[in-house]
């Protein structure tokens, strides 16, 4: 596990507050603490995995302990990271990003902006909005790989999540119902949901264990919400 051994600075957004730190591998990354909760950095840490292993571009992840040394003379930052002595969810900085806008969203690749409905769809997160006249979009653009960046899933996995009621906010709705889907698209994503899911379970237990007892059972109820790709009502909400 990485060590956080410097604070810079809070991100300019974000609900839960991440701060722009430096870990002991000299790399700068975007640390969660107590602020978004135990389920939060679990969706966090779970939903990175899964969204790399469908190729979505989720940046480099790892877990790092957070000292109270850094917290003692840092009133701003002990208010939202606590006293230390913790584990934090750590996503690295990728530079240059600009978050997505209306325009730019109309031109993102078909096929990526499907797959990511398709997976906000999966995990249960409704916060992936965009609208005309704005919205949370929690994806970015990077001009000099030419590629998005998906972040931020602390909300997934939400027991309140209404898909017939939000569906049509998310960024990427017109690009999976405008689309005329083939014989195959069921089996074809039906395969890489089984694959992403099958390696969640040996990747959970490298999970801090203090999350975990905070949040009894919640690694149950997401494998639970994840295996439903496995009937059918899960897809006929997608026709």
């Amino acid at each position: 596990m990485l060590d956080v051994i410097e604070i810079q600075c809070k991100a300019s957004q974000g609900r839960t507050e991440p701060y722009l730190c430096r870990l002991s591998d000299d790399e700068r990354y975007y640390i969660k603490g107590p602020q978004a909760g135990a389920k939060g950095l679990i969706n966090e840490a779970v939903c990175a995995y899964l969204g790399n292993v469908l190729q979505l571009n989720v940046p480099t992840h790892c877990c790092a302990y957070l000292s109270p040394a850094l917290l003692r003379f840092d009133d701003a930052a002990s208010r939202v990271l606590g006293l230390g002595d913790s584990v934090v969810f750590a996503s690295k900085l990728i530079s240059d990003l600009l978050e997505v806008t209306p325009t730019s969203v109309s031109n993102m690749h078909a096929q990526f902006a499907r797959d990511l409905f398709l997976f906000d769809y999966w995990i249960r997160n409704e916060d992936r909005t965009m609208t005309e006249n704005g919205g949370n979009p929690n994806l970015f653009f990077r001009a000099a790989s030419n590629q998005y960046v998906v972040l931020d899933h602390n909300l997934a996995f939400d027991s309140s999540y209404n898909f017939k009621a939000n569906a049509c906010t998310h960024l990427a709705f017109n690009a999976w119902f405008s689309a005329q889907h083939d014989a195959i698209w069921r089996s074809h994503y039906s395969a890489k949901l089984a694959i992403a899911l099958q390696g969640l379970a040996q990747y959970a237990a490298t999970l801090p264990p203090a999350w975990l007892e905070e949040a009894p059972g919640y690694l149950a109820e997401i494998n639970d919400t994840l295996t439903l790709f496995n009937s059918d009502e899960f897809w006929e909400a997608l026709i």
